[in-house]
């Protein structure tokens, strides 16, 4: 079913008897399987492009603004976060498109540029609160695949972190195999860690913090899709420690 293709069927290959009619339900209830999820492809597919459209000229028109003279520095800081908001929209249409099909995009993402992107998006997210938003590279990566999908996954770790530190530092570090997400935010128990990555759980540190833990649920299902390890635990010193590993 993940490939898009009907199994073969069974009932040609038992007698006509009572086996023969269980295979035959077998068959049929395949065939309602596979055309559920050829139509939930179908739909998926729509929507994306549905989205991508409006998404590309809200994109655009920031940009086409951006490039006037006269702009204030307030104006100009709107306009890049409408920029910005726009890109990780589409990003995340991409990603789940992805995972509606179960399939990998292709592409090479350098992984020191999408983080200083990533970091400036966030920055907006922590302004007004006393926290340092940092990028520690160790060495500079390149990774098979898409940056969309990156951006999302990566995204949402350094944004549930900026979104849960009230103060202090979220720290990003590059490493060769691994990208690791450090706050200094209210932190989270084991038993937390083991189920934020559930869709629909949130911790309970969260306090008056709005959400659907959805994010994560959407992160773990990109990393199993191209086969990396992601998870959360507590910080050595409070906070939490998000780890994205790719090998």
């Amino acid at each position: 079913l993940q490939g898009g293709d009907a199994p073969e069927p069974l009932a040609p290959h038992f007698p006509d008897d009572e086996v023969g009619e269980l295979a035959a339900a077998l068959d049929d209830y395949a065939h309602q399987l596979t055309e559920r999820v050829r139509r939930d492809r179908e739909f998926n597919a729509d929507v994306s492009h549905e989205l991508r459209t409006p998404l590309a000229v809200i994109r655009g028109a920031a940009e086409l603004l951006l490039t006037q003279p006269d702009l204030s520095p307030r104006m100009r800081q709107r306009l890049l976060r409408i920029e910005r908001a726009a890109q990780q929209s589409s990003d995340l249409t991409t990603a789940l498109l992805m995972l509606s099909r179960h399939e990998r995009g292709s592409g090479r993402t350098e992984l020191v540029k999408l983080l200083e992107h990533l970091i400036e998006a966030n920055r907006a997210q922590i302004a007004g609160k006393a926290v340092d938003l940092v990028l520690d590279v160790q060495t500079p990566v390149v990774i098979d695949a898409p940056e969309a999908v990156l951006s999302v996954a990566i995204g949402n770790l350094i944004g549930n972190a900026c979104k849960y530190t009230a103060e202090g530092r979220v720290r990003v570090r590059l490493h060769a195999d691994r990208v690791e997400i450090e706050d200094s935010g209210p932190g989270i128990s084991a038993a937390d860690a083991e189920r934020l990555f559930e869709r629909g759980y949130r911790g309970g540190n969260v306090g008056g913090s709005k959400g659907a833990g959805i994010g994560l649920a959407i992160v773990l299902r990109l990393c199993e899709l191209y086969g990396w390890r992601v998870a959360m635990a507590p910080g050595t010193h409070g906070g939490a420690v998000a780890t994205l590993r790719f090998r």
